[in-house]
């Protein structure tokens, strides 16, 4: 039963982020995509900072701020606010609350800066989960992949 139980929570956590930017990073706003940026050590802690913020407020329920900061092309495409609060309500339906925090890093997915946060949720104990927050120059959203850690794509090396 546990197993049948972790499947069923597994598919339906694979169902809650596929919407999620399909699990890769949309391309930049611009018309000629910028190339991703190169990171100063100093942007590199801002951003890590800001993945913190952002995986707070998706947490916390915060839809509108998360939207605030969302690339306007990667936040039509994600399906606005209503599908964040959509996600937001999946993740705490199917794998509870945060229990602890695992890992907390910036990465590199596709060549773009992405904020690594792995958690351990209070349904979801087989295995932790990670959220993951792509993000342009700006430290804008323009991707976000949600799911359980076997099944999150490998970062650039």
């Amino acid at each position: 039963m546990k197993l049948f139980q972790t499947q069923m929570i597994l598919a339906a956590m694979s169902l809650a982020a596929a919407p999620l930017s399909a699990q890769v990073p949309a391309a930049p706003p611009a018309a000629a995509p910028a190339p991703p940026p190169v990171l100063t050590p100093a942007q590199e802690a801002r951003f890590l900072q800001l993945g913190k913020t952002y995986t707070r407020w998706f947490l916390a329920g915060k839809a509108d701020s998360l939207a605030g900061v969302y690339e306007t092309t990667a936040l039509l495409r994600m399906g606005g606010v209503e599908n964040i609060r959509q996600q937001m309500a999946q993740v705490a339906d199917h794998a509870g609350t945060e229990s602890a925090v695992l890992a907390e890093k910036m990465t590199r997915r596709n060549g773009w800066p992405q904020f690594w946060h792995e958690g351990q949720f209070t349904q979801f104990a087989d295995e932790p989960i990670v959220i993951r927050w792509v993000m342009d120059a700006d430290g804008h959203i323009v991707g976000v992949g949600l799911g359980p850690k076997s099944r999150t794509p490998a970062v650039d090396n």
